[in-house]
């Protein structure tokens, strides 16, 4: 039986032309070039989860790190209404985002899944920044906006 959850995963996966395979009817697990998302099907709240890691915290520096990740997260100004997270042992960050299912549709959710992606390789470039300046490997000033607009935004990749 089809829910809206399968239509949207048919849909990225006609886009992809490539099969998405859903797991225990709530899950799918894609990997786009070198980044590795969840989709995940939240029935009880109406939502769909989309989650991917974004780079590890490094060992020094941290508190520059953090406030950068929290300063980015502000008004989600930098990060277009996705959340940045660290995983409770504070090892590693991730980007998600829990539209409603109600405001997705099969032509809105491939666009959605690629600005999203993009978001991840942002805050993957930044995150590195600041690791990079922290070992002395960076000059200043090497940090970069947040693209007001996906590059490449008819093009999926994986």
């Amino acid at each position: 039986m089809e829910n809206a959850f399968t239509g949207l995963i048919q849909a990225l996966s006609a886009q992809l032309q490539a099969r998405l395979e859903i797991r225990d009817n709530n899950k799918v697990h894609v990997n786009f070039d070198d980044i590795a998302l969840l989709m995940e099907h939240l029935p009880d709240a109406e939502q769909l989860l989309l989650v991917a890691p974004v780079a590890d915290v490094p060992a020094e520096g941290r508190e520059k790190f953090y406030r950068l990740l929290l300063q980015g997260q502000y008004v989600f100004a930098e990060t277009r209404g996705a959340t940045l997270a660290l995983d409770k042992e504070e090892r590693f960050v991730c980007l998600q985002i829990a539209p409603s299912l109600r405001a997705l549709t099969q032509e809105n959710f491939p666009a959605l899944v690629e600005n999203f992606l993009n978001m991840v390789e942002h805050w993957r470039r930044r995150c590195l920044e600041i690791a990079e300046q922290e070992s002395g490997q960076a000059g200043p000033g090497a940090q970069e906006a947040a693209p007001q607009t996906a590059p490449e935004a008819n093009m999926l990749r994986i």
